[in-house]
């Protein structure tokens, strides 16, 4: 038996421990392209694109879990909502 973790996804075809440095790795290897191939065009160029993607993967991830924290979390109103819907349900199971 394989007691690896399911995919969170079902089109995850990245390992997990990569998939979460992703953001990293980008910055890093856009920052390696600078000393290895010098400041000419196609070298800042593509640094910068790497940077960039690293920086946008890591803002829309903090953005998503942002989200579905917020839509997973009840608001007070909703909460009491649920509460009244609860206490009327079991009084109608009472009789009253």
């Amino acid at each position: 038996m394989s007691t690896k973790p399911a995919p969170t996804s079902l089109t995850m075809w990245i390992p997990d421990s990569i998939y979460k440095r992703l953001p990293a790795l980008y910055a890093v290897a856009g920052a390696a392209l600078l000393p290895a191939f010098g400041l000419n065009g196609p070298s800042v160029v593509s640094a910068a694109m790497l940077v960039a993607a690293g920086a946008l993967t890591a803002l829309w991830r903090y953005k998503h879990r942002s989200a579905a924290e917020a839509e997973a979390t009840p608001t007070p109103k909703d909460e009491w909502a649920q509460r009244r819907e609860r206490r009327l349900e079991e009084a109608r199971l009472r009789g009253y």
